[in-house]
């Protein structure tokens, strides 16, 4: 098993949650369609390739369209349709997929799939194109389709004019006919590592998505983790002793397989390059560093991108629960935010909207009336980076 820290995982290299494979599995099977909410660094990509691995194993066709780089629906389509022709029904409806090639005539100023070139205005065509488009999917062939980073696209739809909240309402629905479709036996799974939930609850459009099943991935317990993390060191010929792994765990708790591979990978950094032995206090001095550095700078940037107006006061919010371990009561940070709120009122609202999405988004947690962050690597890293 290899410690890959960055893309998503696959093969050998994924590592646990077969209960879980073989539950959403068996849900899709008979006809669910899934959004994974699950926090940043989850491995919410690698699990939902695993379940496209599942699928072609059973005789499904597969579909993974990562939107990340895709900004706008002309985009989009141009992407999905790259894609549709590469399934096996596409030869049998090639007339009529040269037709709505044809017809896709605004996308870009040239658009080519295989060898058809098309000019025209986006606009004037949107509704034909997507009607097309929904008539020439074949809905007969059980398939998996795998949209990853939706929320990417979906905010660059509803921030692209003043018809944004427009198109991007359309833009669900038509998807979200696509997944009713009588008798269809394709089935769908989103995800995206900004919020899913928390886009469509801000732009008051959750309808949407709420035929489709969420499922949340969790951290690995103890055992779990204890397990992985003697594979990793298997394979790269390091001794770690029990007491380790278990130090280890006990130091990051909130054990997601990125945080036991990032601290894996530290510490055979500082055993190789500096000749720190392998022992307990090497977890503490691993930990150390990877607070100091930039694993964390994604979750702070995606409070400056999705969090609005309401970035700065997220912002409050997040510092002040930073300092206390055990975690704070709602009623602390509602007197926090007064001081910069119009009236109580608003500042309440504001704290009811931020503990919402930042629970959604992994950042905290909510155990017996207090707030705390959720991984205790993530609350040193912000407390370092913004109060230290």
């Amino acid at each position: 098993m290899n410690n890959i820290t960055g893309p998503p995982v696959t093969g050998d290299d994924f590592f646990g949650r077969e209960k879980e494979i073989e539950f959403i599995w068996d849900r899709i099977n008979k006809g669910n369609n899934f959004i994974f909410p699950s926090p940043r660094r989850v491995g919410k990509t690698s699990f939902a390739l695993k379940l496209l691995d599942e699928a072609g194993n059973n005789g499904w066709q597969t579909v993974h369209l990562n939107l990340e780089e895709v900004s706008t629906e002309q985009d989009f389509i141009e992407h999905f349709i790259i894609k549709l022709t590469n399934l096996s029904w596409w030869e049998k409806r090639k007339e009529q997929g040269s037709a709505f090639i044809e017809a896709f005539k605004s996308i870009k100023p040239k658009f080519s799939v295989a060898g058809v070139k098309v000019e025209v205005e986006w606009q004037s065509n949107k509704k034909n194109i997507y009607t097309q488009l929904t008539d020439l999917i074949d809905h007969d062939e059980p398939t998996l389709i795998f949209f990853d980073e939706l929320t990417v696209l979906l905010t660059s739809i509803v921030n692209s004019g003043d018809d944004g909240k427009k198109n991007v309402t359309d833009f669900l629905h038509w998807l979200r006919g696509l997944r009713i479709t009588a008798g269809s036996k394709i089935k769908w799974i989103y995800c995206s590592s900004v919020g899913i939930e928390n886009f469509t609850h801000r732009h008051g459009i959750s309808d949407t998505l709420n035929d489709a099943h969420e499922y949340a991935l969790k951290s690995f317990k103890p055992e779990e983790s204890i397990k992985m993390l003697k594979l990793l060191s298997d394979t790269k010929g390091l001794k770690l002793e029990s007491g380790i792994t278990k130090a280890i765990v006990n130091k990051l708790e909130y054990c997601l397989p990125f945080f036991l591979q990032i601290i894996f990978d530290k510490i055979c950094l500082l055993n190789a390059i500096d000749n720190l032995p392998l022992n307990i206090e090497i977890v503490n001095i691993a930990y150390n560093d990877l607070i100091e550095e930039s694993h964390f700078n994604t979750w702070v940037e995606r409070i400056n991108e999705q969090y609005d107006d309401n970035k700065d006061q997220a912002f409050c919010v997040l510092n002040h629960t930073c300092q206390a371990k055990k975690g704070v009561k709602r009623k602390n940070l509602v007197n926090v935010l007064s001081a910069s709120a119009s009236s109580p009122e608003k500042a309440e609202e504001t704290v009811s909207l931020l503990l919402y999405m930042l629970r959604n988004d992994g950042y905290l947690m909510e155990e017996g009336g207090l707030y705390r962050f959720r991984s205790p690597l993530l609350r040193d890293f912000w407390f370092n980076r913004f109060v230290k």
